[in-house]
């Protein structure tokens, strides 16, 4: 693929790896300096499930499984009491969940692959008696920063800039697994068509970190098993490389059956099963007015538009056969896979995010289709690319530097949210919890709650709101859900019912 190669520049290799030209090192240098700066600007604390990933990479450090007696939650607890004033915020960060307690252990809700890649980093932050968070951070700041070297000599400086120098910043200090998960999803996405079995390699590590992803997983390795056939296992080294990607895949739901005789610890401890989600549900993260993707990130998404459509409007049309179409629109399926995914989780709006849905993180990596050097050529575009990612980056130093706190249970809604609600309120009904948390700016009370002009109401249980004149004629449905939203449409109320908190 010649476009392949001269997207790569320099092609010399060492040990069969391409080495990037002398220009890609600084730029990628220069990156991480940046990414060090903010770091040390930001104090450590623990967010999110961010407890539970430094839990087990601190006994996996020590040669331990990764789940923990407890003996080892009494060893975890004084370890980083010892770490104060450098760590704020560790106590409770071992949930004890009965349902997930074998063999004198207590397994955690989320997997151990994450803990177990940046183990190595927490094993020296343990040395140099620094927080363990910074242990993680060198582990993200490693990640973010090959991906930034590999996006920018296949998609160009502006899709590099815009891509990673971003809310992605937010997490770079965080033991949360965002940053591992988007840049696997993007190397799956930019390596599938020259190096596949990279490719699946890293969708699998994606999966083995979030089961979620599985149905992604499978759509992308059988759209590179269409497009490759028999090139994938030419030799018997690729047959071990794909039997390596099957191990990493299935790391995950072979470890809980074996513990627990279920596929994920969701399913194992809060009982959290497949559920057919709703359009709405599954396009929050790119499109809610509240903590969507468009909303706090309208940079990438007006350049990734623009892109894509002039390279749309470039390509010459040619015949394809059925085997051809799947290929072409394989992201596209497996994008909607991990929308459907994540809409399986019943507390979408939790923490460990400054205010953005971490799910939106995720779906950012298909961006990279738009985001294309060849897309942003002449006097017009190119300036025009240029200050949208400049605003961009402005913007993401401004609401997700990763100094700024975890501010998702006190951040006030969107001026979008509440021009929507107030004067065209029927348009979007985000999930309960979001609502719920974002109107009452605090860790989600399930009461019944409105925005400031009434004209949004949610009802829970039959229970309207005591700031606001409670509807008339409410359908049976509406007060025997769960979940109820009332909205104005200035001659009466429409009500749609809503059974789930997510």
């Amino acid at each position: 693929m010649p476009d392949v190669v001269e997207a790569m520049g320099d092609t010399r290799r060492v040990l069969g790896v391409a080495v990037p030209e002398r220009r890609v090192w600084w730029a990628m240098a220069a990156f991480a300096a940046v990414c060090i700066v903010l770091v040390g600007w930001s104090p450590q604390q623990r967010v999110g499930d961010a407890g539970e990933y430094m839990a087990m990479s601190w006994n996996i450090t020590r040669f331990r499984p990764p789940a923990l007696t407890e003996e080892d939650i009494v060893r975890l607890d004084q370890h980083l009491a010892e770490l104060e004033p450098g760590l704020k915020d560790y106590r409770g960060s071992v949930p004890r969940l009965p349902s997930l307690w074998a063999d004198g252990r207590y397994d955690m809700l989320h997997f151990w692959m994450y803990p177990l890649l940046a183990s190595p980093f927490v094993g020296v932050a343990n040395v140099l008696d620094v927080p363990d968070t910074y242990g993680f951070a060198a582990f993200n700041l490693l990640l973010v920063t090959l991906v930034f070297g590999i996006v920018l000599r296949r998609r160009g400086a502006l899709a590099a800039v815009v891509l990673c120098c971003s809310p992605w910043w937010w997490w770079i200090d965080k033991p949360h697994t965002e940053l591992l998960i988007v840049s696997m999803i993007v190397l799956a996405l930019l390596w599938r068509h020259d190096r596949p079995r990279w490719g699946m390699a890293a969708m699998a590590v994606a999966m083995s970190q979030n089961i979620s992803i599985g149905p992604a997983f499978g759509i992308y390795c059988l759209a590179v098993a269409v497009e490759h056939r028999r090139a994938l296992v030419a030799t018997a080294r690729h047959w071990w490389v794909l039997a390596g990607v099957a191990a990493i895949a299935l790391v995950h739901p072979l470890y809980y059956f074996w513990r627990f005789g279920s596929y994920d610890a969701t399913v194992a401890g809060v009982g959290q099963g497949l559920r057919i989600p709703t359009v709405t549900r599954m396009v929050t993260p790119i499109v809610d007015p509240y903590a969507g993707l468009l909303m706090w990130w309208p940079g990438l998404l007006a350049v990734a538009a623009v892109g894509g459509t002039v390279m749309a409007w470039r390509r010459v049309p040619r015949r394809r056969t059925a085997a051809d179409w799947f290929v072409v629109w394989a992201p596209f399926l497996v994008a909607v896979a991990i929308l459907f995914g994540q809409a399986q989780n019943k507390e979408p709006a939790a923490g460990g995010t400054f205010a953005m849905l971490r799910f939106a993180v995720w779906m950012s990596a298909f961006a990279v289709f738009g985001l294309h050097r060849d897309a942003f050529r002449g006097r017009v575009l190119r300036p025009l690319a240029v200050v949208i990612v400049a605003g961009s980056v402005a913007l993401s130093l401004h609401v997700a530097r990763p100094s700024r706190p975890d501010v998702w249970y006190t951040v006030r809604p969107t001026w979008v949210a509440d021009l929507l609600n107030e004067h065209a309120p029927r348009a979007w009904d985000p999930p309960p919890q979001v609502f719920l948390t974002r109107q009452w700016r605090m860790f989600t009370p399930i009461e019944s709650v409105a925005n400031d002009a009434c004209t949004k109401l949610l009802g829970v249980s039959g229970r309207w709101p005591e700031m606001c004149d409670a509807p008339a004629d409410v359908p049976a449905d509406c007060a025997q859900a769960w979940f109820c939203y009332a909205n104005w449409n200035g001659d009466g109320w429409w009500f749609s019912a809503e059974d789930d908190i997510g």
